[in-house]
């Protein structure tokens, strides 16, 4: 066996494996954007459908929706660090919402979760905060009815059942064309998870002595995220017992400055992984942490309580402005707020490509001589986009009129499909140019923004004073990012952004 472990594992598991982390790391990605949405519609100030005491709420639920975003974020990061330890290239690609993903379908989660009745369908949508949205939110990251019970957590009746609004159906029954009277909401999601690898990959497993237990020729899927994460540690402990799996360079595991707050630490072997893992399980469902643990499924059944009980004493109130279901740039014929919809999406677009730029090419500053260009990278890639530029492009427009009917927009997170080939080939990123052409180009299409009559496309007169210092702290912030990058690249200087919670 001594000899064993220095030889690398049979292709076909760690192909399934690479596979496994990359729909991983899709299913984060999708809800963090999903999180981000509902959180960019919340309203910033008090009106006539929300007092100023029911808007402190809001600001409350708004810091937690943030803050699981920024965790997904984290889960994101850290699953991308596992596919760099096992020499795997990084993921930040996604199908463009909505969509119906299998994991979420009633049927798996009936099996996968063991439940008595079957739920609904969960369809990743966007949609603006409301009662509904954090009823899917707490769906999504509600651990089993078992597991609930076993530790006296609060249930949430509605993820166990089907009374809600979305018709359940099953990928068996699908592919059997037994349901055309009950088409999915919206398209199935393609799986990062070939058929014909999946059932090779069983089969090796099997031959070598071991088993995946929740992946079947059958379901084809998992029917939780939890099991997809099972699978994944099974594999690990698995492949590192007997091969050398972690064959990545431990100095391309990126560093995540503590300022952005999140808990992104370096993989480089199976207890550093586990850990990580442990650590994604933890905060979503709260399986297997301490007492009183807020995990994301715990938050957001809090914030659940706390609206339901504001609803009741008043049915009026509302905690969120009236961005569309699943926005299009068809449906806006502002021009204002399409440019700025479409400029989103752009922008929100770069920072995949940075990201997946600096996970593939990852550097320590200490190992870096000119040109410094993971350093370059690093300082835009995590806090600063987000929060200086994506953050408060979409709270604008949130409160822009987007048609003659008085209703605001919000971002789509739409990929190209230019964009997208690109993230699938991490090597054609290695440019310092592609990324400053870019910036460049957000930046002069903001400053361009910066010179609109606001007060013609504001949602209403009192909110002109929050579109202009938004809109010109957004242009402001790009103008830095790319001279920082710039400088950096040259240099190797780090000046320090300083990034609100």
């Amino acid at each position: 066996m001594a000899g064993e472990t220095t030889s690398t594992p049979p292709p076909i598991l760690r192909d399934l494996l690479v596979h496994l982390l990359r729909e991983a790391a899709e299913i984060e990605h999708q809800l963090m954007i999903q999180y981000l949405y509902a959180a960019f519609s919340m309203k910033k100030r008090p009106d006539a459908s929300c007092t100023p005491a029911q808007y402190e709420a809001v600001r409350r639920w708004q810091s937690t929706v943030y803050m699981v975003a920024r965790q997904e974020m984290e889960h994101l990061a850290l699953v991308n660090g596992m596919l760099t330890a096992i020499g795997a290239e990084p993921f930040f690609d996604r199908q463009n919402i909505p969509l119906q993903f299998s994991y979420y379908l009633g049927r798996n989660l009936k099996e996968g979760k063991s439940l008595p009745d079957q739920p609904c369908d969960i369809p990743f949508m966007f949609e603006r905060f409301n009662l509904p949205v954090i009823q899917r939110f707490v769906c999504f990251e509600s651990p089993s009815l078992e597991a609930l019970r076993k530790g006296n957590d609060p249930i949430p009746a509605w993820c166990f059942s089907c009374e809600g609004q979305y018709p359940s159906t099953s990928m068996g029954e699908r592919l059997r064309g037994e349901v055309r009277d009950r088409p999915l909401l919206f398209p199935l999601a393609a799986t990062r998870i070939p058929d014909d690898l999946l059932a090779q990959a069983r089969e090796e497993m099997a031959r070598l002595g071991g088993a995946l237990r929740s992946l079947s020729r059958e379901t084809l899927r998992p029917g939780t995220i939890q099991e997809l994460y099972d699978d994944v540690e099974t594999l690990f402990r698995f492949l590192s017992s007997r091969w050398n799996l972690y064959t990545g360079n431990p100095k391309q595991q990126v560093f995540v400055p503590v300022e952005y707050q999140i808990n992104v630490f370096p993989i480089l072997d199976l207890p550093t992984t586990l850990q990580a893992l442990s650590l994604i399980v933890e905060e979503g469902e709260g399986i297997d942490a301490p007492p009183d643990f807020q995990s994301h499924f715990l938050r957001f059944f809090d914030v659940h309580d706390q609206l339901v009980g504001l609803l009741a004493t008043d049915p009026r109130f509302d905690p969120s402005l009236p961005v569309p279901v699943n926005p299009s740039a068809g449906s806006i014929s502002n021009p204002f707020a399409r440019e700025l919809f479409d400029l989103f999406n752009y922008t929100y677009a770069t920072l995949t490509l940075l990201l997946t730029a600096l996970y593939a090419d990852f550097q320590p500053q200490a190992d870096q001589s000119y040109p410094f260009f993971s350093s370059a990278l690093q300082e835009n890639a995590f806090g600063p986009m987000m929060t200086m530029l994506l953050r408060p492009m979409a709270e604008i427009m949130a409160y822009t009129v987007s048609d003659g009917d008085g209703h605001t927009t919000g971002p789509s997170f739409e990929l190209s499909e230019e964009d997208r080939e690109l993230l699938r080939h991490p090597s054609k990123l290695g440019n310092i140019e592609l990324f400053l052409h870019r910036l460049d180009e957000i930046t002069e299409r903001l400053r361009l923004l910066t010179a609109a009559d606001l007060s013609a496309v504001a949602r209403a007169s009192d909110d002109v004073p929050f579109l202009d210092r938004q809109l010109h702290f957004v242009y402001e912030s790009a103008t830095a990012m790319t001279n920082n990058m710039r400088r950096i690249y040259q240099i190797g200087q780090l000046p320090q952004f300083v990034v609100a919670p």
